[in-house]
């Protein structure tokens, strides 16, 4: 079981290597905090930038939107995210 300094710690790399482009070392440390702390809605937020699939951008949005319904960050998101898929899918 991952202690909160862990999790604090994986947070902070996940996102730290993420604004470095390393979205792969991103994806990694985030799924851990996510894994251990389903309510996490800063590591779910910061993971919406790390993968790369629309689909998986808005379940991890979605996720973000459960946790805190008010969070603008992923309301633009999840809105930016609906309209890419759109256009993907001829829309």
């Amino acid at each position: 079981m991952a202690t909160q300094e862990e999790l604090a710690e994986w947070l902070y790399d996940g996102a730290v290597a993420l604004r470095q482009g390393d979205k792969e070392r991103a994806l990694e440390l985030l799924m851990l905090v996510v894994e251990a702390d389903e309510e996490n809605e800063a590591a779910w937020l910061w993971l919406s930038g790390a993968v790369d699939e629309l689909d998986d951008q808005q379940i991890a949005l979605e996720n973000v939107l459960a946790i805190n319904p008010g969070n603008t960050a992923a309301q633009q998101g999840l809105e930016l995210v609906m309209q890419q898929k759109q256009q993907r899918d001829g829309g």
